[in-house]
This record gives C-alpha cells, sequence and structure tokens, in this order.
C-alpha cells in the first residue's frame, strides 16, 4: 500500500519522492473536465451543476480529482461544484513548487479566475487542503464565503537522519538536512490495485484512478526530491498556531467554518498543546459548526460522504441566509 497524507499521522519521506515530477506520460483515460491554461501549463478542473456560492473541493497528499466522486454529484444538485487537480497530479501539468502553500495557493486563484468560476467561494478542504483553503483565504479573503474542514491534517511527521517529530517542531535546517534523499530510500512496488478505503469508489473511476496512481509512481524520482513544500507546510502550521493561541480573537470573525471530523470536540487543553493541529479549527471563527463523523476513517468524503456533504449544505445555508450556522441546525422538538 502506498503511503501518503490521508493517515492522520505518517512520516513523509517517501511522500516527497512521489512528488519529484519529472515530465508527463501519454494519456491513457480523458480528464472528465477541462484542462485550463493559467500561463505556460495547465490544470484540470472539473465542474458540475448551477448556483452560487459555488463549491471548490480540494483534495489531500497524493488524492486526485475524481476521490470527491461520493460528493460532487449531490452537491450539485444544490449548487455549483468544482472538483480540481494540484499541479503534477492526475491529468494537471508539472510546476515549479509542486505542493508548497504558495504555488498551490495562486494555481488555484488563477484556475478559477482562467475558467470564469466566480466567487466567493465556499472551500472544501481535505487532510492537507485544510491549509491550503485557510491560505487562501488569507490571501484572497474577499473571495472566500465560508471554509469546511473534512479531517483536515492533524499530526504530520517527517523523519531527519537520526530521529523524526513533527514538522512544526523541526527546525528549517533539520528538514533541509534530509536532502537530497539518501539512495538507500526506496520507492514503494508499483500500484496493482485500489485498496481500502479507495475500493469504495465505483468500479469504473477505481481503473481510472489506478491508472493515476501508476503514472504518478512511474514519474517519481528519489533524486529530484526537494525539501520545499515540507517547509511551506511547516510555515503555514506555525501561523495557524500562532493565530488561534488561547486568549486570541477568532482569526476569521464570523466566516462560517464547518469541521467535519472523525472526533468529536477536543477539549480546552488541546487547543492549549501543539501536539496537534486539528482542535485548532474549532477556534478560527465565532461562527463555526462541528459535525462528528463518528467511526470514520481519515477520508470522511469516502468512508462517510454523507456527512461532508451534510457539512457542504450548512455552509451554502448559512451564506445564502446570513444566519449564524447554528440556525442551520434543526433541533429535534
Amino acid at each position: 500500500m502506498r503511503r501518503s497524507l490521508t493517515s492522520p499521522f505518517v512520516f513523509v519521506a517517501l511522500f516527497a519522492i512521489a512528488h519529484a515530477q519529472q515530465g508527463s506520460t501519454t494519456q491513457g483515460y480523458p480528464p472528465p473536465g477541462h484542462l485550463v491554461d493559467i500561463g505556460n501549463r495547465k490544470l484540470h478542473l472539473y465542474c458540475t451543476g448551477k448556483g452560487s456560492p459555488a463549491v471548490i473541493l480540494v483534495a489531500g497528499g497524493g488524492a486526485f480529482s475524481i476521490d470527491w466522486a461520493l460528493v460532487q454529484p449531490k452537491v450539485s444538485e444544490n449548487t455549483r461544484v468544482c472538483s480540481y487537480d494540484r499541479a503534477g497530479l492526475a491529468w494537471s501539468d508539472p510546476g515549479p513548487a509542486e505542493e508548497t502553500v504558495e504555488e498551490t495557493v495562486n494555481d488555484l486563484h488563477n484556475l478559477l479566475y482562467a475558467s470564469g468560476e466566480h466567487g466567493p467561494y465556499v472551500l472544501v478542504g481535505a487532510s492537507i487542503g485544510g491549509i491550503f483553503i485557510q491560505a487562501f483565504q488569507r490571501t484572497f479573503p474577499s473571495d472566500v464565503a465560508a471554509l469546511v474542514f473534512t479531517n483536515s491534517a492533524n499530526r504530520v511527521g517527517f523523519a531527519v537522519k537520526d530521529r523524526g517529530g513533527l514538522i512544526w517542531d523541526l527546525s528549517e535546517e533539520e528538514l533541509r538536512s534530509a536532502f537530497p534523499l539518501p539512495p538507500s530510500v526506496k520507492r514503494d512496488p508499483p500500484p496493482t490495485r485500489e485498496e481500502e478505503p479507495l475500493d469504495r469508489l465505483p468500479s469504473d473511476l477505481q481503473k481510472i484512478r489506478l491508472w493515476l496512481d501508476l503514472r504518478l509512481w512511474e514519474k517519481s524520482d528519489p533524486s529530484k526530491a526537494r525539501p520545499d513544500f515540507l517547509l511551506s507546510w511547516r510555515k503555514e502550521f506555525l501561523r495557524e498556531f500562532d493565530e488561534t493561541d488561547p486568549g486570541k480573537k477568532p482569526p476569521l470573525g464570523s466566516l462560517p467554518v464547518v469541521v467535519v471530523a472523525s472526533d468529536p470536540v477536543a477539549p480546552e487543553s488541546a487547543h492549549r498543546s501543539r501536539d496537534k493541529a486539528a482542535p485548532r479549527l474549532d477556534y478560527l471563527s465565532s461562527n463555526t459548526l462541528h459535525i462528528t463523523a463518528a467511526g470514520s476513517g481519515h477520508e470522511i468524503h469516502i468512508y462517510q460522504p454523507d456527512r461532508v456533504i451534510e457539512g457542504i449544505t450548512h455552509a451554502l445555508s448559512a451564506v445564502r441566509s446570513g444566519t449564524p450556522l447554528s440556525a442551520t441546525v434543526h433541533k429535534p422538538q
């Protein structure tokens, strides 16, 4: 089974390898959406439905637009919804600094502008996508109507020389010291099938996803892996910790924020700790709704897509009505 950032806590050395991209290979399956020119390269964007605000789905680490297949069709019954592939993933062209926060945010902004998709948007971030949507909101606040997190990255670790740790506890120098990766670091074996939970996707999409996985594996090159994305993530996590330290006002004011998580709201002690990142999400705004997907694995949008759809629906209702998220929850009589 390939290693990625789809688990709550994982050392990401091999993930770095998977994103050291070379050129693109011949395509075996056409993209479901369109390849949009953002200037010298193209990104894949797949939009369905009509209405506003538009919902933008941001996948987790090493994940693809088709991973939203259990969520996007249902949401499109209610509004416009778009999924896309970040630079170097699936049908999107490689970029100069793949998976860094800066490139990801600018790419998404340019993609939506070039495609004529109008904001403000409801941004939905899965796993590491959570830091991307926060950074997008900070960079382009007028373009964001609400944020929805689905098991946003909680503990991201990395192995450096003789020790490992959370990337926000490691220094920039320690992260850089791990590169270039040693020759002893090997790639995982090539994927032969889609495993849990991706085997929950429709069978036709599993075939496409396996092809995408294999294509990504073929393009990996350990010697070209760089620490740029890790340094970028470290900086973003530290910024978010600083903004949500106890005693500070919610950094997003009253912006609607929905947190869909496997666990319930964490106690105050977790909010004060920097051992985990996810508990801070409930303190980003004074207008927050927490939805617990009890028993779900990390990829809630695949394990329990209805809970993610529920969260998006609440965000849409709050934006459209201009009322607090609490008013969108119908309590039993």
